[in-house]
């Protein structure tokens, strides 16, 4: 199932994409903005059990990430599609990984909370680590600025989670 792949969802993902709940998911509301930066509004995400407790920004960034991989066409099957819960990651370590039969794909969500610094480490990392990278923001003047950051091999995709 999608959302044992994904970890989260907004509700405004299950509706747009026409998602299954799984009966065991639990709502989660509260107040959130597009990006790190932006104006809080209500929003609503459907999770595992085991992540409710996570802050609303975590549970963001998974929703970003779930969204690339719809966006992608990616099935939802954790042998092609693996996506790290960790709130913290490493700066070698992306937010999910697409394993595709070229090799591993790194794929990366930005709510506009990294730095230009970090942004062109994670590229250059990504670049020596992974066959490909797959970035992801969710409005357009970011992903103008990651395709200026990153590679220009890299992959970037405007990705509303809401």
């Amino acid at each position: 199932m999608s959302l044992h792949t994904d970890g989260a969802w907004s509700e405004g993902q299950v509706r747009r994409w026409g998602l299954e709940v799984p009966k065991e998911a639990v709502r989660v509301e509260g107040y959130l903005g597009l990006t790190a930066y932006a104006r809080p509004l209500p929003v609503a995400f459907w999770v595992l059990p085991g992540l409710r407790l996570l802050p609303l920004t975590a549970l963001r960034h998974l929703a970003g990430v779930a969204e690339l991989r719809l966006r992608l066409r990616v099935p939802p099957d954790p042998g092609i599609w693996r996506v790290s819960f960790r709130q913290v990651h490493p700066i070698d370590e992306p937010d999910a990984v697409w394993l595709t039969p070229s090799g591993p794909v790194a794929v990366e969500y930005d709510v506009v909370s990294y730095s230009r610094r970090k942004v062109q480490a994670k590229a250059r990392l990504f670049g020596a680590l992974f066959v490909g990278q797959v970035w992801g923001a969710p409005v357009p003047a970011r992903v103008a600025t990651l395709r200026r950051l990153c590679p220009p091999e890299t992959e970037v995709l405007e990705a509303p989670w809401n």
